[in-house]
């Protein structure tokens, strides 16, 4: 199986370490005071995960909480390592998406 046709949960399940470009880390938590370091609690945590590729390579928009606020971290997925391209927080759409989700699924849990 290729990871195309694999779920997210099970390539993140994989990861091992994260990295990312130091100085894109700096001007991140300079300009949304969102810290790379802290993107493997966002990933650890209930997230919903779509793939978005660019750049001729398979992305991954990740959205979660991190310290109470719902954000989006992209990243990609090289041998075992996560590599962070970016933080934000989620948009006001992205937000209502996330927290619908998030009721469905528990809802759907409840029921089980």
């Amino acid at each position: 199986m290729t990871m195309n046709d694999e779920d997210p949960e099970a390539i993140f399940a994989r990861v091992r370490a994260f990295d990312w470009d130091p100085s894109k880390r700096e001007r991140t938590l300079r300009e949304r005071e969102i810290d790379f370091e802290d993107a493997r609690f966002v990933i650890d945590a209930p997230t919903i995960v779509r793939q978005s590729d660019r750049k001729g390579e398979q992305r991954y928009m990740v959205f979660g909480f991190l310290r109470d606020i719902e954000v989006v971290v992209v990243c990609t997925i090289r041998d075992e390592v996560c590599w962070i391209i970016s933080a934000r927080r989620a948009s006001r759409n992205e937000r209502k998406k996330y927290h619908a989700r998030l009721s469905r699924l528990s809802s759907a849990e409840r029921k089980d």
